[in-house]
């Protein structure tokens, strides 16, 4: 009897073809297996009772890191008779569309050969099996195979040919090298080159030292250094031009970051995820015990002013070995700020810096550029801010079907794009913003890529409703090129539909809070609650309307909307540039209306005296926070704010500058700060309840989906979601794509799928 079997999913470079040769020795099957396009096809021949367990254990077991979405069977005709079982030469023929795998982080059998003096990959930095090593990152095309991935420039010597064709767990694993034939170790600064073990350990010399260290990981070069040498940390942040914002930090092990952080089962679950994800965690401990050997306190600059440390665990064999040497690292992405990460040899080499010591890479080339990702637990959920390393190119998995071809361009901060097809909504990984040209072209270039790495040509595209986002423009060059149909998505819409999608419901209130978005009225929204059904919304409430002005500066310099705010409740104005500021509000000069609630946390910020500049994106809202959670952590009471609601026909409106203005007299009065913080963040939760329960009355809907950047905010989102929860409403937030921008293509898309069906 001969049987065609075809196993969907994420099925190459998992080891699945060695998996299934196993099998079918076990059972005494004949035949062949072989990639095609991104799937598996299996040719069994046998007795029936042989074949059904066959395909029985095909479907109850499978290789640690494959997701096996479905297993196809069906009978064919064929004289050839199989005496045993071969893996086969790859197809390019693509019937299904592929799920492809993501980079794996080095597993515990390479890493126990890494450190065992007797193996032949003793040190090996490179070393990788079926079940770990880079996968979409360096992949040229599909199937995924030895010649399709950039390890093609590196033949294997005998002993790797013969492990290979072995039956162990390097069974045609694709990333198989040794010292002897794979990617080698290489430091290089001005008028020295090092290779192998030399270049480790001249590498861990200039951490141990205080030395800032280039090192190309997975997805591009990163920068490392010490977190406990203030020298270090100083030269770091000069080189990237970054002043406050906080480092990650990549940590030995698991007790090395129970040390210093708290760690709850979900983080650690996250932490050890395959993912391998940046974890933000507590900082309650905020030093490292001290060693009689050297000192080992983090300085302070590392996380600078916030209440998290980004704290991660190794992925590859070298990030093993430097922090082993050398204790936890900083690692960051190598890049200035708001430009996208290096990942090409020829750019991280003609890197020029007093602050760096050196480069640490090899020449194994990397096609598609990923950043480190970046999660959280909020309310005992893991949610995903930051999405590519590890999580990129898995899809997610949407309940509504549609046959046609989505692209959905997100929007121009935080960029990313979502091609969503059947089923599948294939997000692309984290760019940043699309100020940058070299943010833009790699934009393009990975969309090019994503499509043919897919097979997937777009019959429809959907973006931003802003008329001078980049992403839009883009659509209205292509739609004028191949007449494809564009449809224009609000901004706020899309970050609801986001959690629709994710958790396949079809409608919901959706209460997005962030700094900037184009409403359908030409003014700037930002605090909003839509109801939201199917493929449309209304706008149910919002944030009374402030006049703003300044336009982009706005969003940087909170001291100027605070002026803003105080000029709209009739108070004196401070500023260095009061007359400017009355005068452009009065003549209406690059004024915009804004019902932002980002911008009113930056004004609330800079009023109480707490932060006046966003140096980096959403500083003077973390700040804020902080003060918060200080009143929490000290059992400060929050001073009593409330938002005053008014109720219209269409709508209802929650007046902001009259809580500035209650704020501001507190502030005159004396109050006390963190208490004014707190009940700023309180006056907050009250109103998004209040709000809430008006709509259900009106309109029947007991869910509520949190989305927006706002809710990066844990005070609030935590609150808010109790608040609700206690109120009989379900609560949805994004969990798989992120709340900020990097999610709204998702949206986008899930929003498209909507209107066609």
């Amino acid at each position: 009897m001969n049987l065609l079997v075809t196993v969907l999913g994420v099925v190459q470079g998992v080891g699945y073809r060695p998996f299934a040769a196993r099998l079918a020795k076990e059972f005494g099957v004949t035949g062949t297996v072989r990639n095609s396009g991104g799937n598996v096809h299996i040719l069994a021949q046998g007795d029936k009772e042989r074949l059904d367990l066959f395909v029985r254990a095909l479907s109850e077991r499978r290789p640690p890191d494959a997701d096996v979405i479905q297993i196809l069977t069906e009978p064919y005709a064929g004289d050839e008779e199989y005496i045993d079982f071969q893996i086969v030469k790859s197809s390019g023929i693509v019937d299904y569309t592929p799920l492809l795998p993501i980079d794996l982080p080095v597993c515990r059998a390479c890493m126990d050969e890494l450190c065992d003096s007797t193996n032949r990959r003793f040190g090996y930095s490179f070393i990788s099996c079926v079940d770990c090593g880079p996968r979409f990152s360096i992949m040229e095309t599909i199937p995924y195979d030895r010649e399709t991935i950039t390890m093609n420039v590196f033949p294997m010597c005998p002993s790797c040919s013969k492990e290979y064709e072995g039956d162990d767990r390097r069974r045609h694993a694709q990333t198989i090298s040794c010292r002897e034939c794979g990617p080698q170790l290489i430091f290089e600064t001005p008028g020295l080159t090092l290779h192998k073990d030399k270049a480790l350990s001249h590498g861990i010399e200039i951490l141990i030292g205080g030395g800032v260290l280039a090192v190309k990981g997975i997805g591009g070069y990163q920068l490392a250094c010490r977190p406990d040498i203030p020298e270090a940390v100083d030269s770091l942040r000069k080189f990237k031009t970054r002043d406050r914002k906080p480092f990650a930090v990549m940590f030995p092990n698991l007790k090395r970051i129970k040390d210093i952080c708290i760690v709850s089962l979900e983080e650690e679950k996250l932490l050890l995820s395959t993912a391998r994800p940046i974890v933000l965690l507590s900082t309650e401990r905020p030093k490292l015990p001290r060693s009689s050997s050297r000192e080992d306190s983090f300085c302070p600059e590392v996380i600078a002013e916030s209440r998290f440390l980004g704290a991660f665990l190794p992925y590859t064999a070298l990030h093993h070995q430097l922090t082993e040497a050398c204790g936890p690292l900083i690692m960051t992405s190598a890049n200035l700020s708001g430009e996208p990460i290096l990942f090409r040899d020829e750019d991280a080499l003609l890197m020029s810096s007093p602050y760096l010591s050196g480069v640490l890479y090899n020449t194994r080339r990397i096609v598609t550029p990923l950043d480190d990702s970046v999660a959280r637990v909020v309310s005992g959920k893991s949610q995903v801010i930051r999405r590519s390393r590890g999580y990129v190119p898995s899809p997610v998995i949407l309940s509504e079907n549609t046959p046609h071809t989505i692209l959905a361009m997100g929007g121009d901060l935080k960029s990313s794009f979502c091609l969503y097809q059947n089923d599948r909504a294939y997000l692309s990984q984290y760019f940043g913003d699309m100020e940058s040209y070299q943010v833009q072209k790699n934009y393009q270039e990975s969309i090019l890529r994503m499509q043919n790495l897919f097979h997937l040509e777009p019959d429809m595209l959907a973006c931003d409703l802003h008329p001078l986002y980049r992403t839009s423009a883009m659509t209205e060059e292509w739609n004028s090129q191949k007449d494809i149909r564009r449809i224009l998505v609000q901004h706020h819409h899309a970050h609801a539909a986001s959690v629709l999608a994710e958790h396949g419901i079809d409608s919901c209130i959706g209460v997005t809070f962030d700094g900037t978005g184009y409403g359908t009225d030409g003014a700037i929204w930002g605090g909003e609650f839509l109801l939201l059904n199917g493929a449309f919304f209304t706008r149910a409430a919002h944030l009374s309307y402030l006049t703003l002005c300044g336009a982009d500066e706005a969003a940087r310099k909170a001291d100027l909307t605070e002026a803003c705010y105080l000029s709209a409740a009739g108070e004196e104005l401070h500023h260095k540039d009061a007359s400017v500021i009355r005068a452009a509000l009065l003549e209406k000069t690059l004024t915009q209306q804004t019902s932002s609630m980002g911008r009113l946390f930056d004004a609330v910020s800079s009023l109480l005296g707490i932060c006046q500049l966003n140096s980096y994106e959403g500083e003077c809202a973390v700040m804020l926070e902080n003060a918060a959670a200080e009143a929490i952590k000290y059992g400060i009471l929050p001073y009593p704010l409330h938002f005053a609601v008014t109720h219209g026909m269409d709508k209802s409106t929650a007046d902001q500058v009259k809580l500035f203005e209650d704020i501001y007299r507190a502030v005159k009065n004396g109050c006390n700060i963190k208490a004014l913080a707190l009940g700023f963040h309180m006056a907050i939760i009250e109103m998004v309840v209040t709000l809430c329960l008006h709509i259900r009355e009106k309109s029947g809907e007991t869910r509520v989906a949190l989305s927006g950047g706002v809710f990066a905010n844990l005070i609030l989102a935590e609150k808010c979601e109790t608040g609700l929860l206690e109120n009989g409403f379900a609560v949805y937030i994004n969990q798989s794509v992120p709340a900020n921008d990097g999610g709204i293509c998702l949206g986008q898309a899930w929003i498209c799928g909507q209107m066609l069906k």
